[in-house]
């Protein structure tokens, strides 16, 4: 009971109590509950001896006794232990104490111990008590010892109380009933109310959650479901995996969950000390208002049209987006598991198409074809890699037809500057985020990745290039070749690596520079502001090649393929500033042969390149981008064309099914240069003398970086390197050895696994590719395929 008693701010570090009204000579203040800490009260004022006559024995208390004024005589109130119950205590007035008094507590003690606290001025008011334990009691639990229990019925989202720590001179990790106050882990604090007594919930059925603000010495606890009068309030104990004296709870808590179940509870954990209501604490950044004026507005500017739509954000925080989405949207869903985010959200937003959840995204279900948008802004990084993919699993039968997925994430490292106390989050690569929503299906419906870039704005303000965002579309296949580009598994980042080893870096078609500078040679004058269009840009090996090359020249290049766009994107914070101010990409679906794809200005560029990229489309579809080009270059340009041409009227049967398995197209030379010359005059070049070079030069990089000698295995002598690891640990008790050596062979277990299972991928690779160049060279050879170089110039 502490309604006589209020508790206010004296310093920065520094709270006192006050009495809320009269209180008369005899009456009872307030009554608790005590903890018993390893805390020398010699040394230390901010603890009770217990009972009042120790000296050996220092408690603190529920409630707000713990913010008494101690005294050693002239006190108005003392600490009476309870007769019929031990750890139990009332606090009695010693006088008459009036309203707004500050409360001082008889503590005799201090005569021998250190100083008191000082006196402080009284107040003449009654200020807002920083200390609500009202719906709340702390009794005896059915294990023996001390649990809450509400008092009334609390709802999902309340608070269930909030209150003030005291800092103590004591281990955490030793004794069990403070909390955790600080990023690094080094300080320790007790709380006010029944904050101490909280019991653990050892099965994932914890009802609250406490946010902490470490830099104000505050924090409140709230229900994340619904609770009833009775019912006894758990937390998730935060610091369980590390704490010493946690060790039995957490062998009891580890037989209840599984390692997913672990995970969730860390990231709760995490966001339990980053949950305070503002845009620093939600963006882990103390300048992140700054940040926000161009970040927000940048990453607005990328997301499809939501005006008079079904929009789901999810992991909403504080609502940063939430207000400006609801505005033009018809109706805004947002969530976030965070309590007191949605609580602020809500005040922040009053939009009445808005409807804020507190939920866990993982738990979350709506009917199929829900909403047009879905929208998050750091969320899938809190996820595990299982849970990112069921969840764009669930966002694809949730979107409608045509619908999109925005999302934003940290990739490869943290961004923010803010202190961690520590940090489970997911840095995964931008290629990662395709493959889980690449893999994604729903019956017919699939993504197609429509956007992927960092976000420019955190380069600028921080030189920060690990921020990334993308925009998926849920498609249906309109034809047998718009499946194939949407599921081929060509482009995976494995497999790029392993062009590259054979092409050379930047390199996913046959050449490598030597072609890039034939190219540029056939194209020039390029002069200063040129620009370029390289249609099937691939890792960006000829585009970055021409913008070395050449000061001033721009290139844009696009991709059809969700991976490499993915690959691209991931590789932007290693290329030369210089470079990326002069190189863009983007994803365009079908090769840009869709009416709304290629729709630049007309006559805006210099040079086209299309470097084995004809040969993916279809006559007619070669006809309508050859179209397009003649409307996007500038009187005088060239497009520049290479390709792979059927090099006589009957191919042999084993190529035309490596032509059926790759989904080339391949038509005569002759047939080409008629295309083209409907648009432009041109001048062919067969090259395939030097398609057979370099059709041998790859077989070399394939024997030499692919080959049985790149094959590694473990030779280690399992038996011998667990004897000389409990040698080295022979000092140490027997029990000790014997764990730390199961765990270390356990470590060499998984790296003799990686190892085998690289070695196998790398005979994978490697015969598919010397099967794959063994047979276009001998195409080659035979007639079968022929490489010509097209240089096509608009009249």
């Amino acid at each position: 009971m502490i309604n006589e008693v209020y508790v206010s701010r004296q310093s920065r570090d520094t709270f006192v109590s006050r009495a809320a009204c009269k209180i008369r000579a005899g009456e009872q203040v307030e009554q608790g509950v005590v903890r018993i800490l390893p805390v020398d009260g010699k040394q230390c004022t901010l603890v009770h001896p217990w009972p009042s006559s120790s000296s050996s024995t220092w408690a603190s208390g529920s409630g707000c006794v713990q913010f008494y004024t101690t005294k050693p005589s002239e006190a108005s109130a003392k600490l009476v232990p309870s007769a019929d119950e031990a750890g139990r205590y009332e606090v009695l007035a010693l006088r008459d104490i009036e309203a707004h008094e500050e409360l001082t507590l008889l503590d005799e003690s201090l005569s021998w111990r250190g100083p008191a606290k000082i006196d402080r001025p009284q107040s003449q008011h009654q200020e807002p008590s920083l200390v609500d334990c009202s719906k709340v009691e702390a009794r005896p639990d059915a294990w023996g010892g001390v649990g809450v229990y509400a008092t009334e019925p609390i709802r999902k989202g309340d608070v269930v109380e909030r209150g003030v720590v005291q800092r103590l001179p004591v281990d955490g990790n030793e004794c069990p009933y403070v909390f955790t106050w600080s990023e690094d882990r080094s300080v320790w604090a007790t709380g006010s109310g029944c904050s101490v007594f909280y019991n653990a919930s050892l099965d994932g059925s914890e009802n609250t959650s406490m946010t902490r603000n470490l830099d104000d010495d505050t924090f409140e606890i709230y229900a994340i479901r619904d609770i009833e009068k009775g019912e006894e309030l758990t937390h998730l104990y935060k610091s369980i995996d590390w704490r010493s004296c946690f060790t039995d709870l957490k062998a009891l808590r580890d037989k209840t969950l599984n390692k997913l179940d672990k995970e969730r509870a860390e990231f709760a954990e995490y966001w339990a000390d980053h949950s305070a209501p503002t845009i620093e604490k939600m963006m882990l950044d103390d300048d992140a208002a700054s940040i926000d004026k161009l970040e927000r507005p940048e990453i607005l500017s990328q997301i499809p049209s939501f005006t008079g739509k079904e929009v789901l954000e999810l992991g909403a925080g504080i609502g940063r987006f939430s207000g400006v989405l609801a505005r033009k949207a018809r109706k805004v869903t947002a969530v976030d598991f965070v309590a007191t985010s949605c609580v602020e959200n809500r005040k922040a937003n009053a939009e009445k198409n808005l409807e804020v959840i507190q939920a866990d995204v993982t738990t979350l279900d709506f009917p199929p074809g829900s909403f047009d948008l879905v929208f998050s802004n750091w969320l899938f990084m809190y996820l595990t890699d299982e849970e990112c993919r069921e969840l764009a699993a669930k966002l694809l039968r949730w979107l409608r037809p045509g619908g999109h997925v925005f999302f934003r994430e940290s990739c490869f490292h943290a961004s923010g500057n803010a202190a961690r106390r520590f940090n489970p989050t997911k840095y995964r690569t931008p290629e990662q985020y395709s493959g889980f929503f690449s893999d994604a299906e729903a019956g017919d419906f699939r993504y197609q990745l429509s956007g992927t870039n960092f976000v420019e704005s955190y380069a600028q303000l921080k030189g920060n290039m690990h921020q990334y965002w993308f925009r998926w579309q849920k498609v249906s296949p309109a034809s047998e070749r718009h499946l194939m580009t949407l599921q081929t598994g060509q482009y995976a980042p494995a497999k790029i690596l392993r062009y590259e080893k054979i092409y050379g870096r930047g390199y996913v078609y046959t050449g490598g520079d030597e072609i890039s500078q034939k190219i540029l040679e056939l194209a020039q004058p390029l002069r200063e502001g040129a620009s370029v269009l390289d249609i099937g840009f691939g890792a960006g090996g000829t585009a970055y090649y021409l913008a070395q090359h050449c000061a001033g020249v721009y290139v844009h290049g696009i991709n059809w393929s969700s991976e490499l766009a993915s690959f691209n994107a991931g590789r932007l914070p290693q290329v030369p500033t210089d470079l990326r101010d002069r190189v863009s990409f983007e994803l365009t679906p079908e090769c840009g042969v869709p009416e709304n794809e290629l729709r630049y200005p007309p006559n805006i560029f210099d040079l086209v390149i299309l470097r084995e990229t004809l040969m993916y489309l279809d006559r007619e579809d070669k006809a309508v981008i050859l179209r397009k080009i003649k409307q996007l270059l500038r009187p005088g340009g060239c497009l520049v064309v290479l390709d792979y041409c059927a090099g006589q009227k009957e191919l042999s049967a084993t190529f035309q099914e490596h032509c059926h398995r790759w989904h080339y197209e391949c038509i005569p030379p002759a047939e080409n240069e008629e295309l083209l010359k409907n648009y432009f005059q041109v001048e062919s070049q067969d090259l395939t003398a030097s398609f057979i070079k370099y059709m041998e030069e790859g077989l070399e990089n394939i024997e030499q970086s692919l080959g049985p000698k790149s094959w590694k295995s473990s030779q280690m002598d399992m038996s011998r390197l667990e004897s000389g690891v409990k040698d080295a640990l022979e000092s140490l008790p027997e029990e000790v050895v014997e764990e730390a050596s199961q765990a270390a062979m356990q470590k060499v277990k998984l790296y003799e696994a990686a190892l085998a299972s690289e070695s196998e991928r790398l005979k994978d690779d490697y015969l598919w590719a010397r099967e794959t160049w063994a047979l276009e060279k001998e195409a080659a050879e035979t007639g079968d395929l022929k490489w010509y170089l097209f240089l096509a110039r608009a009249g």
